[in-house]
């Protein structure tokens, strides 16, 4: 027995689909055990994890998306004591959802981490998340994110996605990889020259104590050896 799931974009789609048999991909099958949450009637219940992770679905398609964040929490606190990590993960990635079409990056992000605790594989909790990211001009964690969802699932490099929320992007995955490597290039660039004007910033303030500074200092990189000479100069 299987519950369709809507279609599956990174960020306008919530997990739509608790009990299921052998999707196409791996990292979203779903099957649940009776012995993990109890008998079978106690999974659809008015008060089962289940029954709130369909009401937060409804809410979701409604764009009701607070009200949907309640209902995946209120499954999420069902679930405490319970061994489903397939459910629990899919719940953090559907309340991620949320919090994307709100804005707050910061909670998507932490919610797509929390589902990653429990399934390291899931695709989808990486392609949120790495969204978040570049939204939050983290572009290094967004990249690396990406690539970490194409080596799970390969045939993202060729399937086009429309991700509405970065219009100014190619659709495509190769082509935002590419796009998403230049900018975190850029910023590892700024990074590392802050961090090396910090480190002259120290340096000179300890050797003004002695009167001296970097400048008093000549680097040259011998171009046979690759090896560096520091000399002293007034």
């Amino acid at each position: 027995m299987g519950i369709e799931e809507v279609p599956d974009l990174p960020q306008n789609t919530v997990e739509d689909d608790a009990i299921k048999f052998h999707t196409s991909t791996p990292t979203e099958d779903t099957n649940l055990d009776d012995s993990e949450l109890g008998k079978t009637e106690d999974l659809f219940g008015s008060s089962s994890p289940l029954f709130f992770k369909e009401k937060g679905n409804d809410c979701y398609r409604d764009k009701n998306f607070r009200e949907a964040i309640d209902w995946y929490t209120r499954a999420l606190t069902r679930l405490e004591f319970s061994d489903n990590d397939v459910l629990r993960s899919q719940l953090f990635c559907n309340r991620a959802a949320c919090y994307q079409a709100l804005g707050d990056w910061e909670a998507a992000i932490s919610d797509c981490t929390d589902a990653l605790c429990f399934d390291e594989a899931y695709t989808k909790a990486y392609l949120r998340r790495s969204a978040a990211f570049e939204k939050t001009n983290s572009y290094q964690k967004s990249h690396s994110d990406l690539e970490k969802a194409l080596s799970l699932d390969p045939s993202l490099e060729y399937v086009s996605f429309y991700l509405h929320f970065i219009t100014f992007f190619s659709p495509k995955y190769s082509t935002k990889k590419a796009q998403l490597k230049k900018l975190a290039d850029a910023e590892f660039e700024s990074e590392k020259e802050q961090m090396i004007g910090k480190l002259k910033d120290l340096g000179n303030n300890l050797l003004g104590k002695i009167g001296l500074s970097l400048d008093n200092f000549k680097v040259q990189k011998n171009p046979e050896t690759g090896s560096y000479n520091i000399q002293f100069q007034q």
